[in-house]
Order: C-alpha cells, then structure tokens, then sequence
C-alpha cells in the first residue's frame, strides 16, 4: 500500500498544504528552511505508529522522531499562524482519508487509523554504517544526540538476509548496487564489512563516506527491508557521492520503483532532480515520477507546495534559478575580461 497524499495544517513551516503523491519516485525540492525533511519526518513517523492506531503511539513516534523539547510535540504548531492552537495531518493509502492526527496547544491530541500497517524506512542525509556497532544497544540504555529514524534504520539493518525466491527476486537489486560499491557487503561480529571483488574485506569504516551510504542500501535490499509495498524516504541521497554515482544511484532509484517501493526523497542536487526529470519527460522509467516545488515568498510566511511531472512544472526551482544565476556570473567575468 503507497501513500497517496498527505495533508498539513498548521504544521511547522505549512500552514496548509496537500501533497498528492505518486506511487513511484516523488522528488521535493526548495531552498533550506522550506520544510522538506519535516514534510518527510511526519509522514514517516504516522506510517510507523499507525500499526496500533492509538494516540499515545502516534504522540510517542512524533516526539522521537522530532526531538522537540522537552518531547512537547505542541512546538511542532506553527508559529503566528491563523488558528495556529491545533496542527493537523491527514495521510491518505488510498480514496479517501486513512489516518490523521492532531496536536493542540492546550497539550490535548487526537488520533485514527483505518489501516493495516505499511512497512517504511527513513535513510537520513548522514551515513550509518560507521555508527552502527553498539548503536542498538547505546540508544535503548543512553540519551543520545541522535532522533530515532538512526535507531530504526541501525534495527532494519540487523535483520537477517534474505533467502530462497525473496532472495532471487532482490538480486537484479543488489547486482545494481554492488557494482556501483565494487563488492559485497557483510556484517559480521556487530560490525560492517565490505568484500571487494577478488580482494580481501575491510571494514566498512575505511570505506569512503559516499560509498557507506551505497553499502547501507545494498544491505537493506540483501535483508528484505526495502521490498515491494513499502516506503523508502531518503534526505538529500546525494550526500558525498561523486556526480558519476549520483547518476547510477538515479537508476537504482527508478529500478527500486519498478520493484514496487515507493521512494520520498528530498534533495538540493541539480544533477540528481535534472536525470530524473529527464527520464520522467522521455517516459524513460516504467514508475511514475513527481516533483514538489515546497517555497515561502517571505520570511515568515507559510510554505506553498506545488507540483509537476518534470521540473519544468514547477513554479520555483531554486536549485536551476542558482545554476542560471553562476552562468550568468560567469558570462559578466568572460564579457568583462573581453572588453579589457
């Protein structure tokens, strides 16, 4: 079951905003501030509590996930905001809505869900693979600086490889993965390890940081953790990958599609959003693709959210709006040196 839209009302940044999403690769996009982690944070924090349904559950799962102070999740209201004394999300799986979710400022809260859970896994911008040693153990028993998204990912990648026809269906998969890593991944002893092709292992701390993150994607396929059915949301991917991978990582993502998973992914890249519009223009991908424009026309403002097949469909794109001003920085430095 994918998600098919989500709603915000007077939620941090939004003050009311409707994602209507795709079931294959939905890309957001805007400048810092602009609520695209917070967009993705939330949906992820109702798809893992509504499993039980219950209020508690749900105000638990924001909190962890948020880290507000305190744990009051009431911060997560947004600020100076018309009736700003309740935010609201409504998630929808399918034709109408399924779950949804309310946070008063009086500290008072409610919650409903109609559905059966849908497996999700949140991969933040930072890398895992050399934090995962310990890690488990450390965030039950410790405060730890870190929101639970890196605790329910460290848990998706202690779980056990898959096997048999799962196994054989995951493969064309991994193959795409490993030969971007240039090997296999293992774990062993609580600790990663990767196994170059015709080499000897090292551990995966000696890894190139960019190079974790691919590994930390390849175990998750390798266990059944990103299979079809599920949600997979990824903070800006692009993080320490050279351009070559970003590229490679592009086709993973359209072939991870095809397999069923529905990708949320947020990114600041101009090579990564511009495949994928490609691709999407062309109908050079089997899954469907759909990019957000989350933007705010002045500091303060409430974030407005529009969408589009291509980025060509959205209002702003501050990514290619930077791009257009560098050339024609440059273009000023050629003209000027020309006429000296």
């Amino acid at each position: 079951m994918t998600l098919s839209s989500v709603a915000f009302q007077n939620f941090t940044v939004f003050e009311d905003a409707t994602f209507d999403l795709c079931p294959g690769i939905n890309v957001l996009i805007g400048a810092n501030a602009t609520g695209k982690t917070h967009a993705m944070k939330a949906m992820y924090a109702m798809l893992r509590a509504i499993d039980k349904g219950l209020y508690d559950t749900f105000w638990t799962k924001f909190s962890e996930v948020f880290r507000p102070d305190r744990g009051d999740v009431r911060r997560l209201i947004r600020r100076g905001a018309r009736n700003a004394d309740e935010a609201k999300i409504y998630l929808n799986l399918g034709d109408r809505w399924e779950a949804w979710i309310s946070i008063g400022d009086d500290g008072s809260g409610n919650a409903m869900n109609r559905r059966t859970p849908t497996p999700s896994l949140y991969i933040p911008s930072r890398e895992v693979l050399s934090m995962y040693e310990g890690f488990i153990a450390a965030y039950q028993s410790r405060e730890l600086s870190f929101d639970e998204t890196f605790f329910d990912l460290c848990v998706a990648l202690n779980a056990n490889l898959l096997r048999g026809e799962k196994a054989e269906q995951a493969a064309p998969l991994l193959e795409q993965l490993e030969t971007m890593l240039g090997g296999k991944v293992l774990l062993e002893g609580n600790r990663f390890y990767v196994q170059p092709f015709g080499s000897e292992r090292y551990e995966a701390h000696l890894l190139a940081e960019g190079l974790r993150k691919i590994a930390a994607l390849a175990h998750l396929v390798a266990n059944g953790s990103l299979a079809p059915g599920g949600v997979l949301f990824l903070d800006e991917p692009e993080t320490n990958l050279n351009p070559r991978l970003i590229t490679r990582l592009v086709d993973f993502l359209a072939a991870l599609a095809r397999h069923g998973v529905q990708v949320i992914l947020a990114t600041h890249d101009y090579l990564l959003s511009q495949r994928l519009s490609v691709i999407s223009e062309y109908a050079q991908v089997e899954a469907p693709i759909r990019f957000f424009g989350l933007a705010c026309q002045a500091a303060g403002s409430p974030v407005v959210v529009t969408h589009g097949d291509t980025l060509a469909d959205l209002a702003e794109n501050p990514i290619l709006e930077e791009f257009a001003r560098h050339y024609d920085f440059e273009r000023q430095l050629f003209d000027g040196g020309q006429g000296g």
